[in-house]
């Protein structure tokens, strides 16, 4: 399994309630594939850089979390479907970032 790092923005139309059901929808998703989230660390409204969909705000999620990277591929189609994401980025993280060791 490798470690990730999803970033979604959520449209500012949902409320707080649907942001917990996106993440909680997410995170299931990925338990259902084989991975393990490992931490979810929501950012709140935040000020987009350029509107998206003619949203000019969003809230931002970002979880980590370890995965087959079939099951990664799985998510990420997935997630494009999904009506309340206006944007997602999943990076695979490396081995020094995960265990918190800087490279020289």
């Amino acid at each position: 399994m490798r470690d990730y790092e999803l970033v979604m923005v959520v449209s500012p139309e949902v409320g707080d309630e649907g942001i917990t059901a996106t993440v909680e929808r997410v995170s299931q998703f990925i338990q259902g594939q084989g991975g393990e989230v490992r931490s979810v660390d929501q950012w709140g409204r935040r000020r987009l850089a350029y509107p998206i969909k003619r949203f000019t705000e969003g809230f931002y999620v970002v979880t980590h979390f370890s995965s087959q990277p079939q099951a990664v591929r799985a998510l990420e189609s997935n997630l494009v479907l999904a009506e309340d994401l206006l944007r997602h980025l999943v990076v695979k993280l490396e081995e020094a970032k995960v265990k918190g060791q800087e490279e020289n």
